[in-house]
């Protein structure tokens, strides 16, 4: 986006909206409290994207209560049906004001005598400020808010482009992989309005306002799908939007086809939670069950804590600065320069202590390095600040797998599904665990656990046909291969177990059709070549063996069974001065017959 200079509005909003129904200022109003905030509003279409806007209460408050950003350009709302409003655009709520600017502080300061908002009784939807009076509503407001004056500093300070939240990057993973919803039972495609030339990527509801995140349709169960996404808490805000945008599209688009509501968020307030047992026609997903890398929305503002006993201190949230560092390590990580991204993780930590995300993309980068006590740590840090994080949890099993800690990793996995049943991640890791500690049923149940939730994780599959096959049922676990095979054609590690249990089974020609797609896809293996060579000799082509052994020595010479077998093969070729010279070698290594 192309940086242009800010422009300063002030909006104003009934009761209706800014009070809950008991009377208190709604809290999904409140930015510090991680609650959905933002929406659409009515605006003027000037407004531009990073706009920053004062919030006028009406009659019974009469202030002005919060600082929002406009997070999107003016969109037009208007169509033959519409006689009201003709311009909207999205939002975010900055900062909420411990004590508002009352209209009666206004009234008193000569300054404001001529303000054209003043002089109309905001009679108006919205009016623009310019620089000069949003400079001196702002020093008042600093005035009886300690730490405001710093925050809207630093907010102007910052180019439009980087102000702007982190929410668009869940909806980029969602819109690029909407077939991880079939997971959840939702068989999607984006909808295209022929006659608008509409996307179903916010998709403009004309003539009621608002914009649908994402408007698909269900193929299988021949529906509608509204899809409405929060990288913050659902709250009954939440619930009251996506009902609304349900109603529209059974009205203009759906007609007698039935629409489904389906809420994306990090978890839900109790309001949201009681409206969700009134319908099945509203389902609900949070973000961390999508698997999906990405960071949660952040709150660019610093509130002060009057509940401290010196009303000075400054409690400081998440910080932007270190969402952009965590980013920054997540495409170091993607590229597999694990120090590199180690090292913003870092810088991320230094300016927000308590990322969690920090915390735990740190602990993966260590894990990937083989540096697992490191990441116990930083697994550790993030279960003592986060006790019900599923991530940390399940991470830490992984890593006390690497230090075949089994024990304590199906106590760490435990740990993470009873947070979150539905981690695939952490079945299949205490499936790993359970494997490893020699109870394979239990093991193959987990791994099913895992494929039920997830049913294309290879990964998961690859691991049961390892257990199948380690309690002797080769065939299943060649099917259980051909599985990870179907999903994932180029991983070798598939090809290679897939010729193991083929091997095992006295199926040597299969074996080498196996281990020759695995070598295509990974020629440095020795164990592969070493695979290959005894599937070779059991169909007694000792040349063509020999040659195999050769290879994974010229790879790995200090192993000592390939020396072993390389002798056996020569030994079966008659060249016994040669056998004994790599039985010799074997010995040398540790070899023992025995």
């Amino acid at each position: 986006m192309t940086d242009v200079e800010r422009q300063y509005w002030l909006w104003v909003t009934r009761p209706d909206y800014y009070l809950d129904e008991d009377g208190c200022d709604r809290e999904d109003l409140d930015p510090t409290l991680g609650a959905d905030s933002d929406g659409w509003w009515t605006c003027n279409k000037a407004t531009k994207q990073g706009d920053l806007v004062l919030l006028w209460r009406t009659s019974p408050k009469k202030d002005i209560r919060y600082l929002i950003q406009a997070e999107s350009d003016a969109y037009s709302i208007a169509d033959n049906n519409d006689h009201g409003w003709d311009y909207g655009c999205d939002y975010e709520v900055l900062y909420k004001f411990e004590h508002s600017l009352h209209v009666k502080d206004l009234r008193q300061n000569p300054y404001f005598d001529e303000w054209g908002p003043l002089r109309c009784s905001f009679q108006r939807s919205n009016f623009k400020i310019s620089p000069e009076y949003w400079a001196k509503l702002n020093n008042l407001l600093a005035l009886n808010n300690p730490g405001y004056q710093e925050f809207i500093e630093k907010t102007q300070r910052q180019s439009i482009a980087e102000s702007i939240g982190l929410e668009k990057e869940l909806e980029d993973a969602l819109v690029s992989n909407l077939g991880i919803l079939k997971n959840f039972g939702y068989n999607l495609e984006l909808y295209d309005d022929l006659i608008t030339n509409q996307s179903g990527r916010q998709f403009i509801c004309k003539g009621n306002g608002g914009r649908i995140d994402l408007l698909c349709y269900d193929q299988t169960k021949k529906r509608y799908v509204v899809i409405e996404l929060k990288n913050v808490r659902a709250s009954q805000n939440t619930f009251g939007q996506i009902s609304n945008y349900m109603g529209w599209v059974q009205d203009r688009i759906a007609k007698s086809v039935p629409v489904k509501g389906l809420v994306i968020s990090r978890g839900y307030d109790t309001r949201f939670e009681s409206a969700l047992k009134t319908t099945d026609k509203i389902g609900h997903i949070n973000v961390e069950e999508l698997g999906f890398s990405v960071a949660p929305s952040i709150k660019a503002q610093k509130v002060i804590d009057f509940k401290n006993s010196d009303q000075t201190k400054m409690r400081i949230p998440k910080s932007r600065e270190a969402s952009k560092w965590v980013k920054k390590g997540d495409d170091l990580f993607d590229q597999g320069k694990y120090n590199e991204a180690i090292s913003c993780y870092d810088n991320a930590i230094e300016k927000d202590p308590k990322n969690k995300l920090a915390w735990v993309n740190k602990g993966a980068a260590l894990l990937e390095l083989m540096e697992s006590d490191d990441a116990i740590s930083c697994f550790d840090k993030v279960t003592e600040l986060y006790p019900k994080s599923a991530e940390a949890w399940n991470g830490k099993g992984y890593a006390l797998n690497r230090l075949d800690r089994f024990d304590e990793a199906i106590i760490a996995f435990n740990k993470a599904i009873e947070i979150n049943h539905k981690s695939a991640d952490a079945w299949n890791g205490k499936g790993i665990a359970l494997d490893n500690s020699g109870k394979h049923d239990d093991a193959i149940q987990a791994y099913e656990r895992a494929i039920a939730i997830r049913p294309k994780f290879d990964e998961a599959w690859n691991n049961k046909g390892w257990a199948l096959a380690g309690i002797g049922r080769s065939e299943e676990a060649i099917q259980a291969y051909d599985n990870a095979i179907a999903i994932d054609s180029k991983n070798p590690s598939s090809w290679k177990c897939r010729g193991n249990a083929l091997a095992d089974l006295g199926k040597h020609d299969e074996a080498v059709k196996a281990y020759d797609k695995a070598l295509e896809l990974d020629p440095k293996d020795a164990i592969l070549w070493n695979n290959k060579g005894t599937a070779l000799f059991g169909l007694l082509m000792y040349e063509e063996a020999l040659e195999a052994f050769n290879k994974a020595i010229d790879i790995n010479p200090q192993e000592a069974f390939i020396w072993h077998f390389r002798g056996e093969t020569l030994k079966a070729l008659n060249r016994s001065e040669e056998a004994d010279a790599a039985f010799s070698k074997a010995k040398e290594l540790g070899y023992n017959e025995e």
